[in-house]
């Protein structure tokens, strides 16, 4: 007994790390349906208590390591495991929900039905974790594993949910697959297998968006964020940023662009009030002849808003959008005074972010069009509702500014683009993330990239985009799919917990 505990607690473990290895750093799209696969193995006769410590287990083994930027952030260790575990959480409570699908007499029966059930659930619960506390955490949803697997091209179809859907229905086949060779039933080995690899092969063969209405050439700058420490004194390191996206964008010819991107917090010294941050940016602006758009800060009343603005050519801000979603202990405290009893750290954020109530896009006047680009800031990509409400309201282009200093070397910027990755797709529209010190690039709507900069180097790059206006499926039903998915979750998940009731 006590041999196969510890059997089932290493699949966990081994679930997980598989789950954390389909992300950047170790980026392998595939890992992804074996530690789904793992997981199910795990929980294979578990009680419902064992289901959920198992379901912890996988969950710290993925979320911890994946949040390895949240320490660096923060400058403290436990800012990484306590939000590794509070995400831990949500596997937890669905390895409960499986083990009840995975022991009633139709859900557990039939492989198939086995499969849809916990993929819907899943999903179901990833949709919860993205909205829940304090807005959520969209990060680690299956969906953004598989941005060079032949999944994706289910995101126009379904965003997230579907191709997250997709990665469980595969992963329970794989674990029937291992499950049966183990017990030598070859023939439903062979059934799973093959069933696994069908939805594969058929998944490459679905379209992806190509024709452009009309193209547009974007010039994008990644500055360089100078060590506050190595600065001389006096200086001002807000400043000295936007100075230094300043040098970087003389490479750019303002007769060759129609638009130039700078990241977020590219002025954090508000160039409506700061003289000399709007001396810099009106040099740079007067020099290029196109507008600009760029990251700054606005404060008002003790707090601040993150805004992204477009810098006209009469030195006016002509557009603003300011960040839907802040990010808690990150860009503003929750429960300050509560969290203060146990670490100084909090006041680390000494201004707290309030969140903007426009959607996520900035119209551009250019010297012979108008067009419309959506804006997630940051993190704010990961957030299946801010970018879809975008496009539907007409974006033609993605822009994700960001700014990843915080986060030093670690690859956060990289698991981002993943996402940039996965929304061109999703909602076919050439992506451009430009950060400060992270990764920038060029996304086109099929997932190529180019233009691709390397993190803390200063560069700046010239890019020619395309323009669209046709919305894909997912673009069209994503609030429908989020009902849908919160409704049939909800429903399973209750008749899990009834099958476990009636089984004990």
């Amino acid at each position: 007994m006590k041999q196969r505990r510890v059997l089932h607690f290493l699949l966990a473990v081994g679930a997980g790390l598989c789950l954390f290895g389909a992300f950047a750093p170790v980026d392998f799209w595939p890992a992804a349906f074996l530690g789904i696969a793992l997981l199910v193995m795990s929980l294979s006769g578990r009680t419902w208590f064992g289901s959920f410590g198992l379901g912890v287990v996988a969950g710290c083994a993925f979320f911890i390591p994946l949040f390895e930027w949240a320490a660096v952030a923060s400058g403290i260790l436990i800012a990484q495991i306590a939000l590794g575990f509070a995400e831990a959480l949500f596997i937890g409570v669905l390895a409960v929900i499986w083990q009840g699908l995975m022991r009633g007499k139709r859900t557990g029966a039939n492989v198939a039905l086995t499969a849809a059930t916990m993929g819907l659930t899943w999903v179901a619960m990833e949709q919860l974790r993205s909205e829940l506390p304090w807005h959520g955490m969209p990060w680690g949803l299956l969906g953004f594993s598989q941005v060079d697997g032949p999944l994706v091209r289910l995101a126009p179809w379904g965003s997230t949910q579907l191709v997250g859907f997709g990665v469980v229905v595969v992963g329970v086949l794989v674990a029937r697959f291992l499950s049966a060779l183990s017990k030598v039933q070859l023939g439903q080995g062979v059934i799973a297998g093959a069933s696994a690899g069908l939805i594969l092969v058929l998944s490459m063969f679905l379209p992806l968006s190509t024709s452009a209405d009309s193209y547009l050439t974007v010039g994008f700058v990644q500055g360089i964020i100078p060590d506050e420490s190595k600065l001389p004194a006096g200086q001002s390191r807000a400043l000295t940023v936007t100075q230094n996206l300043v040098t970087a964008t003389k490479v750019i010819d303002g007769d060759d662009v129609d638009l130039v991107l700078w990241p977020e917090s590219a002025s954090d010294r508000d160039p409506r009030e700061d003289d000399e941050a709007r001396s810099l940016i009106t040099e740079a602006s007067e020099r290029l002849g196109v507008p600009l758009l760029l990251g700054t800060q606005r404060y008002i009343n003790g707090y601040r808003y993150n805004d992204y603005v477009v810098w006209s050519l009469d030195q006016s801000i002509s557009g603003v959008y300011s960040k839907q979603h802040p990010v808690p202990f990150g860009e503003y405290m929750p429960y300050r005074d509560f969290f203060r009893k146990f670490t100084p750290a909090v006041d680390l954020i000494s201004t707290d972010m309030l969140a903007g109530s426009k959607p996520a896009y900035l119209d551009v006047e250019l010297k012979d069009s108008t067009v419309r680009v959506a804006t997630p800031i940051c993190f704010e990509v990961a957030d299946n509702a801010i970018v879809s409400e975008a496009v539907r309201a007409g974006a033609q282009l993605i822009v994700v500014p960001t700014n990843n200093a915080s986060f030093g070397k670690t690859s956060e910027s990289a698991q981002q683009f993943q996402m940039t990755r996965f929304r061109a797709i999703e909602h076919g529209r050439t992506a451009i993330q430009v950060s400060t010190v992270g990764v920038s690039g060029v996304v086109e709507p099929n997932g190529v990239t180019r233009a691709v900069t390397q993190p803390w180097t200063e560069d700046a790059q010239v890019a020619r985009v395309g323009l669209r206006s046709e919305l894909t499926v997912a673009t069209r039903i994503s609030e429908p799919v989020r009902i849908a998915v919160y409704t049939g979750g909800a429903a399973l998940g209750l008749l899990a917990f009834i099958q476990l009731a009636r089984r004990r």
